[in-house]
């Protein structure tokens, strides 16, 4: 696997956080499909799951993500955000 690239100007986290949606905008990860365990992306990109945890909880407190207890992190599922709104 690829070791993330840092970039010194600008937070780890900060950096994990944008790849992640990144990834979510470019369809890499969907709608209510899980995202990869923080385990799973530490090892992936060679940062501390600290790093990754704080990364997850930017991505829910901005409603990008959901978290299901002892399921895991899922992308949310703006469609139906813009379904429920009235028409102009």
């Amino acid at each position: 696997m690829t070791q993330f690239e840092f970039k010194g100007n600008e937070y780890l986290w900060v950096q994990v956080y944008e790849l992640l949606k990144q990834r979510i905008a470019e369809g890499v990860y969907r709608p209510d499909m899980p995202l990869p365990s923080e385990r799973q992306l530490e090892q992936e990109l060679g940062v501390a799951q600290k790093t990754v945890r704080k990364a997850f909880h930017r991505l829910r407190d901005e409603k990008i993500v959901y978290t299901k207890p002892h399921l895991g992190t899922f992308v949310a599922d703006h469609s139906r955000d813009v379904a429920d709104t009235p028409g102009e």
